[in-house]
């Protein structure tokens, strides 16, 4: 449950969500609040407005001597530099002359205004003091004037928008009833009760109990039978005694001594403390804003696709809107896959193509192409700042949880089904991105990488087979030849060169990096050392068990493989048939290996054994078997890394880690367009370091990426060459700048 320890229940993060919320409309309740807070700094202070005008100002001091130095101007104009000058303006054609002009907004400016404050002292010498919306929220405590202005304004702008109407017209926007969307933002808020080795049932009906209690109080409240029916609509499916028996222990523990449910027996009726009540809208009003400065992330990754947003900054900000609940769309069916794949269906994995998909049937009214808006959403999902991941993060569980509820009300046992210190191979589609996150100077930004750590962390152990280890060293010696062919070179760049030419190193050194993981006498036996000791990845072959396995099996597996391989590369010169056929066989003996390993551990809960990949053709593997193999066919070992980051959230393994590493899980991994990435940007990159030579290897390295975030954005306006670029591992190979 929330935590209610406050001994203040007003914070700044509600003062600023309702500055924020003013508008030109308000301004007269702004202009109050200011009256009131200056009141402790000024206490001679007067409002000047008239029903004649104020003449420039709405306010002064104050003095014995009948002349005022200080005025002051409120506003809740965005364009503040416009009105500060129409006011001196005014000020001076009325005659009005003050020694300082204090102007009050409920906009964020800062230091932006330091170069007006110099240009109107050296005019007319009048000190410009400006009080922004930060200037408000760090004095709001100071004194009991403040503190009651403060919540005042609050009550006016704040509490209309967090009751359960308001919070319904703003967030949770896939779902269909106000009650599941308060339910969504108490089950987001909700996230730090999970944390470790919680119930997720328990934490999860604590949060259900509570939204249906939102807008209750000693005069409104709502009887146990009440609150049953309403958590009964939020879990639909699950039986009424069991949805009955879990709210009644929910209300048990959240009614007891301080905490955050009143119980009045005499009534037999229940409603949320006042504590409880303020900390919602406190707590409500910062999941809004983390919101909107999500939106605003979205705004500028919607950046350069079409002219019209780009100069308008209010259909941008439209855009932005409209993209946050395209990606809500998408995190909703997120949760829906992954409920319904822990109940017992396929791990799916959300792919570009089905993002695009899924955005079209949406029918939102989108400036952007559908490719072009999930192109500006995974550019935010894949590498967010830390506040947007918390808010994403917590939104994704929050949607996943609600989908889970609404399948069964025992989400815990339903968790438990979920693997427990598991074997995990792992396909080179899932292993060359750790290889390209070791050019990434900041561990922060090594997503899969994070993943994969906190992975074994958690008690899986990670394994590659004969094949991957193959592949791998066949991969490198791709990037070699790619690299010697010079001009003539023929289809896009492997995978391993792209990532180390956009990271902005010298390609002339590729070959020594490349050293790094193989040599030439034994190098094999070199990658599978280099795993082990950079990944903590172990060679574990699986043909054994895959020649054991039915034949019609491997035939069907063999079959899917050898096509996509061929769809692959039918048009690269230097792929035979004998190559081609050589890489569908690991991958057939990677999967029939597995399911043959299933097949003889049979785990009482769900499966131990999987195989983790971004091979989008193995997550079509379950559907093909079964079209090929009828009933007899097995359940698909294939795991996402997505799938696997929310398995190491909500799942069993959560508790062997700790809260930093559980925060700083990634949220996707998509680095399959980093394959298709156009020569032309890696001739940028060439050209560039280049014509930089003789400076510092560092300032080089911040020149090429500069120059390739440029050569993006140009390009993607005019010929769409920028999605290939704009992967999560490209967008990641960055350098400090000197």
């Amino acid at each position: 449950m929330m935590k209610f320890e406050r001994t203040r229940i007003m914070t700044s993060a509600r003062l600023r969500f309702a500055l924020e919320q003013l508008t030109s409309g308000d301004w007269q309740l702004f202009e109050r609040f200011c009256s009131e807070f200056l009141v402790p700094e000024f206490p001679g202070f007067r409002t000047t407005a008239t029903p004649s005008g104020d003449r420039g100002r709405d306010g002064e001091v104050f003095t014995l001597d009948s002349v005022a130095h200080t005025g002051f101007q409120f506003s809740v104009t965005s364009d503040w530099r416009t009105k500060i000058r129409s006011t001196f303006r005014t000020l001076i054609d009325n005659g009005i002359v003050y020694q300082r002009l204090i102007y009050c907004t409920s906009q964020q400016i800062g230091s932006l205004a330091d170069g007006l404050k110099g240009e109107l002292w050296d005019e007319q010498s009048i000190l410009l003091d400006v009080r922004d919306r930060e200037w408000f929220c760090e004095r709001e405590l100071t004194s009991p004037e403040r503190e009651v202005s403060s919540a005042e304004l609050v009550e006016r702008v704040v509490t209309p928008i967090v009751n359960s109407r308001g919070i319904a017209k703003v967030a949770g926007s896939p779902l269909s009833s106000g009650e599941a969307k308060v339910a969504l933002v108490h089950l987001a808020l909700n996230a730090e009760d999970r944390a470790g080795d919680r119930n997720l049932t328990k934490t999860s009906f604590d949060a259900l109990v509570q939204s249906v209690l939102v807008d209750t109080s000693q005069e409104n409240l709502l009887t146990e039978a009440e609150i049953i029916d309403r958590v009964r609509a939020l879990a639909p499916h699950g039986a009424d005694s069991q949805v009955a028996a879990l709210t009644k222990s929910a209300l048990d523990r959240l009614s007891r001594k301080h905490g955050p449910v009143k119980h009045h027996s005499s009534h037999g009726g229940y409603h949320l403390s006042y504590e409880a009540t303020e900390a919602w809208k406190e707590d409500a009003a910062a999941y809004i804003l983390e919101q909107q400065s999500l939106e605003e992330d979205l705004a500028a990754a919607a950046y350069g696709y079409v002219e019209i947003l780009d100069s308008d900054a209010e259909q941008l900000k439209a855009e932005s809107k409209t993209l946050r609940i395209a990606l809500e769309a998408v995190m909703f069916r997120s949760g829906e896959s992954f409920a319904a794949a822990v109940e017992g269906g396929d791990p799916a994995r959300v792919s570009v193509d089905e993002m695009v998909e899924q955005v079209t049937a949406l029918g939102l009214p989108l400036k952007l192409h559908p490719t072009q808006a999930v192109r500006a959403i995974l550019e935010v999902i894949s590498n967010p700042a830390e506040a947007t991941r918390r808010h994403l993060t917590r939104v994704l569980d929050a949607y996943t949880l609600l989908a889970f509820l609404q399948q069964t009300p025992d989400v815990q046992k339903a968790m438990s089904r979920v693997f427990d210190n598991a074997k995990v191979w792992l396909d080179t589609s899932a292993v060359l991105p750790l290889v390209a996150e070791t050019l990434i100077d900041d561990p922060s930004e090594r997503l899969q990488t994070t993943l994969l750590n906190s992975a074994t962390s958690s008690g899986l152990s990670l394994f590659v087979t004969d094949g991957v280890v193959e592949e791998i060293h066949y991969h490198l010696e791709r990037c070699i030849s790619y690299l010697r062919q010079g001009n003539g070179r023929y289809g896009p760049p492997p995978f391993l060169y792209a990532a180390y030419m956009l990271s902005g190193r010298d390609e002339r050194q590729f070959p020594k990096w490349a050293e790094d993981i193989r040599g030439e006498i034994d190098p094999d036996r070199d990658i599978e050392e280099y795993l082990a000791e950079k990944f903590n990845i172990r060679l574990n072959d699986l043909a054994e068990f895959a020649e054991k396995a039915d034949q019609t099996l491997r035939a069907a597996t063999m079959e899917l493989f050898s096509k996509r391989r061929s769809r692959s590369y039918d048009e690269q010169a230097d792929r035979t048939q004998k190559v081609i056929d050589r890489l569908a066989i690991h991958d057939m003996e990677s999967v029939v290996g597995i399911i043959e390993l299933r097949r003889n551990a049979k785990p009482a809960l769900g499966h131990e054994v999987w195989w983790l990949t971004l091979d989008k053709t193995a997550f079509r593997l379950s559907s093909w078997l079964r079209q090929q193999m009828g009933r007899e066919a097995p359940d698909t070992p294939a795991l996402s890394p997505d799938y696997l980051s929310q398995l190491l959230r909500l799942g069993p393994l959560r508790r062997n880690l700790d809260s930093d590493e559980v925060r700083r899980l990634p949220l996707i991994i998509d680095v399959t367009r980093l394959e298709t990435v156009p020569p032309k940007l890696i001739e940028i990159a060439r050209s560039t370091r280049e014509s930089m030579e003789g400076l510092d290897e560092r300032r080089i390295r911040r020149e090429v990426r500069d120059a390739l975030h440029k050569a993006r954005t140009e390009l993607r306006r005019s010929h769409d060459y920028g999605q290939a670029a704009e992967s999560s591992v490209a967008e990641r190979l960055r350098v400090q700048r000197s």
